[in-house]
């Protein structure tokens, strides 16, 4: 059975008011509003990663990526209008995850590779940033880190211990694996901390 031809007649405005959760912002340093716009982000939004990129082949400045992950969906226009930015400079983002990656041109090897500690991460970002990468790690390398880490705090007390643990594994994106080997990760803790 043929489905019949439905037109589209939506309309610039209602594709517009599209709303989106995420969004990746280009920011040029030369511009006069880049840092207030920097500073307001900061101050204002609790989700954002960024990173300074210099020019490559078919760039002509250097400009700032700026990954910006809301709680309330905003529509382009509206986020533009917000931080009294151009729209041309802000974008919605199809994946959050290539787009995290793209800050560092992971997934790009015929661009600059950057670092991952190049990237300005805010804190409650973190780990939803670093989840991103967690295909850079085997779940060995990511045990020996948290054991490696828990080594160098022999002297706290188990709790103390747990509580610091629990803010590298947070902070590092490590958390997937650390539940998963919860038990026998709390268990080397608790045995460090009685030594």
């Amino acid at each position: 059975m043929k489905k019949p031809f439905i037109e589209n007649n939506t309309s610039s405005e209602e594709i517009e008011e599209k709303r989106y959760r995420n969004f990746m912002l280009l920011l040029y340093p030369e511009d006069d509003y880049f840092k207030d716009v920097l500073q307001d982000i900061k101050s204002s939004f609790k989700n954002y990663a960024y990173i300074k990129h210099m020019p490559e082949e078919d760039e002509k400045k250097e400009h700032v990526h700026l990954i910006l992950s809301l709680d309330n969906p905003r529509s382009e226009l509206s986020l533009s209008k917000r931080l009294e930015v151009p729209k041309r400079l802000v974008r919605r983002i199809k994946s959050l995850r290539g787009s995290c990656r793209y800050l560092v041109h992971k997934d790009n090897e015929d661009k600059f590779q950057y670092n991952l500690d190049q990237v300005i991460v805010s804190n409650s970002f973190k780990s939803k940033y670093f989840k991103s990468f967690d295909d850079l790690l085997s779940d060995e390398e990511i045990l020996d880190n948290i054991y490696t880490f828990i080594d160098s705090y022999p002297d706290l007390d188990s709790i103390h211990l747990e509580m610091e643990l629990t803010k590298y594994v947070c902070s590092n994106g490590f958390d997937s694996v650390f539940r998963r080997y919860y038990n026998t990760i709390t268990k080397y803790a608790s045995f460090v901390s009685r030594s």
